[in-house]
């Protein structure tokens, strides 16, 4: 760090008391018992050179970086997508049209039309992603207007119903 200021004993104590702050380039002055680094003063032209030094370093740290994650999406050409075998199989939309619905601002709600679900009433689901991500439960009904499945989970001893969008849900094997 260049700092540039007038240089007295408080100002030397409150920089070097600062986080991170290692010491001074310079010369010891001072007794045995209490010695310090007097900071010399650096030239521009040093500044200058440092600066070019930090700046070319910079852009090849950052070119290595590139470089990296160019090599590691050219060795993993798979992507997640609709097709990745991490989306639910169990899951199946007949219909991709889209409507916004409802009369307000707050009741403005995606509904998807002709969403179908191959999972069976009462039959126990993992949910995959969301707030209840890695939750088992009872898979209780399914509203194919909004594409919300009714999921019960046992929390506390005590069954709760939460309604989870049913792509995030699959069926559990046993």
């Amino acid at each position: 760090m260049f700092l540039k200021c007038v240089m007295n004993k408080e100002v030397h104590d409150f920089i070097r008391e600062c986080d991170g702050v290692g010491g001074f380039i310079g010369s010891k002055v001072g007794n045995t018992k209490r010695q310090i680094n007097k900071p010399r003063p650096v030239d521009e032209d040093d500044m200058e050179a440092i600066f070019k030094q930090a700046k070319v370093e910079q852009a090849k740290a950052d070119q290595a970086f590139e470089d990296e994650q160019l090599k590691a999406e050219a060795s993993n050409p798979e992507k997640l997508g609709v097709d990745s075998p991490l989306v639910s199989q169990n899951i199946a939309q007949t219909k991709a049209s889209k409507k916004i619905g409802g009369r307000g601002r707050k009741s403005r709600k995606e509904k998807i039309e002709g969403m179908t679900i191959s999972i069976k009433l009462g039959s126990t689901v993992q949910v995959m992603s969301g707030a209840f991500a890695g939750f088992s439960g009872t898979f209780k009904k399914f509203d194919s207007q909004t594409g919300l499945a009714t999921v019960g989970f046992t929390l506390f001893g005590k069954e709760t119903l939460a309604d989870i969008d049913a792509k995030e849900i699959v069926a559990e094997t046993s």
